[in-house]
């Protein structure tokens, strides 16, 4: 069973590694996304289609803060941006003293922190499968909503019945309690509307026989280290996805009167 530390140095290690990776233009862990225009960040997409103009915003799994600096820009009222990661946070805040947003507050922090009917909008993007204990951390942010307030969740969803050795290898690799499914979202109460949108055809295609090449180089390379531990589970969540067992979904949840 995993632990909050075992996440920690988990997105810790993400954003060393992705932060080498990527400019400092791009979001350092989001997938590359072929989204069309002018943006290929989901946080960017996300504000193509969301109204944030004088919205209290919680931004749960904030990273370095590029979607709350978004946000900020499109004239929010005021944006938490909280991650478990302290680096991932000591970086927004550098990012944030570029822009002098005063509506921007960004803290080490977890999703069952959630202050309760706060927010008319919360982001959960690429951070809910990370939770530990989902039904605590879902209601919690659930309760954050103000009414009316959505909440948006974008994710890898498992669409396989069983767990095979490949989604049980990624788990492990990337220390995860469960994998995430359409599921989890079936007892809500009526109080709560969902909406569903598919996203997987805007990411890049990848051929299982490229990414087995690839997961042969882990299998020669014996050496342990948490580097080593994310980009195979990296490889791993692209097999899942070109297997078509994996789908990249957008979950909007409105919290009704």
């Amino acid at each position: 069973m995993n632990t909050p530390a075992n996440i920690t140095q988990l997105y810790n290690a993400l954003f060393q590694i992705e932060a080498k990776l990527k400019s400092d233009k791009e979001y350092p862990i989001h997938k590359r996304l072929n989204l069309g225009g002018n943006f290929n960040d989901i946080y960017e997409y996300l504000i193509s289609k969301i109204d944030v103009k004088n919205k209290s915003i919680l931004d749960a799994g904030c990273g370095v803060g590029f979607g709350s600096l978004l946000f900020a820009k499109n004239n929010a009222a005021k944006v938490v941006g909280i991650s478990v990661s302290d680096l991932e946070i000591e970086s927004a805040h550098r990012n944030k003293s570029k822009y002098h947003f005063e509506s921007i507050d960004f803290q080490v922090s977890n999703f069952e922190n959630t202050a309760a009917s706060s927010y008319d909008l919360i982001f959960c993007v690429e951070s809910l499968k990370h939770s530990l204990d989902f039904d605590k951390d879902f209601n919690a942010l659930l309760n954050g909503l103000n009414t009316n307030g959505k909440l948006i969740i974008v994710d890898d969803f498992f669409e396989d019945k069983i767990i095979n050795a490949t989604a049980k290898s990624f788990m492990t690799d990337w220390n995860l309690n469960f994998l995430l499914a359409l599921s989890h979202f079936s007892n809500m109460s009526d109080e709560f509307k969902l909406d569903l949108e598919d996203l997987t055809h805007y990411m890049p295609k990848k051929s299982v026989f490229k990414i087995n090449i690839q997961l042969l180089f882990f299998k020669v390379f014996r050496r342990k280290s948490m580097f080593k531990k994310l980009f195979k589970g990296g490889l791993l969540l692209d097999k899942l996805f070109a297997k078509k067992v994996m789908k990249y979904q957008l979950i909007s949840i409105t919290k009704q009167e």
